[in-house]
């Protein structure tokens, strides 16, 4: 897997880029490479296949606190009962025909059970019974994640979750900490891509789009445009 560094570079040497090129940011290409993968993700989901690990981002340390009840549409909680919310929201999912975006969500444990992740929309039908008192809920609601539980207190004892997901802007998992306290993402950490899809897919997108606004301001500075409100001489007009 490459790196958003490597992925930069590859992109500059490819149109022979300055990197002191005023008239081209590094978020710019950032960007351009971000929404690229997500349009190709989206495409390639959609159709029901399994997302793949390398595009799977893992944020192991998401804080929870208490949360009113009231902040769930719908939703009515028995006294004994609480509701945890993530203290900050979660980088955007990638929206799915068929799934938020969002993985699985469970216990920084990797070998415990999961959570199931539903629809927020499914929480005020959940009843109690046998086969379902003890299964803890996690949905997304307003960007924040949410744990609910008809039968199972022990998990409102839970200070941090695991959430794996596949994120539309993979440096927001920057926000986040690993267990060692280091961010979740950085320039030199795998971009979660494969890396035909790179090559294939989104380098050549993100490559014509930026020659497209190479060419254009070149076409500024060559003055092929209209110079009106720009600073240019106007004609004077008739009295």
């Amino acid at each position: 897997m490459l790196t958003l560094n490597q992925m930069i570079g590859q992109i500059e040497e490819a149109l022979n880029i300055n990197s002191d090129d005023s008239n081209l940011s590094e978020r710019y290409i950032i960007d351009l490479i971000n929404q690229s993968r997500a349009f190709h993700l989206r495409n390639e989901l959609n159709k029901f296949r399994t997302a793949d690990d390398t595009v799977i981002q893992n944020l192991p340390c998401v804080e929870l606190a208490v949360s009113d009840a009231t902040l769930v549409p719908g939703l009515t909680l028995p006294t004994e009962c609480r509701l945890l919310r993530s203290i900050n929201r979660l980088p955007d999912t990638i929206e799915l025909h068929h799934t938020d975006g969002i993985v699985s969500v469970g216990s920084v444990q990797f070998l415990e059970i999961p959570f199931s992740h539903v629809d927020f929309k499914r929480i005020p039908y959940i009843n109690y019974s046998r086969f379902t008192k003890n299964v803890v809920y996690s949905f997304l609601l307003d960007g924040y994640l949410f744990l609910y539980s008809v039968g199972n207190n022990k998990y409102s004892l839970m200070e941090t979750v695991m959430v794996r997901g596949i994120f539309e802007d993979p440096t927001a998992a920057a926000e986040f900490c690993n267990l060692d306290g280091s961010p979740c993402f950085n320039y030199d950490s795998p971009y979660p891509i494969a890396s035909w899809m790179f090559e294939t897919l989104v380098k050549p997108q993100v490559l014509q789009q930026v020659s497209i606004k190479l060419s254009s301001s070149q076409d500024n500075e060559n003055n092929a445009n209209d110079d009106i409100g720009k600073g240019a001489r106007q004609p004077a007009q008739p009295e």
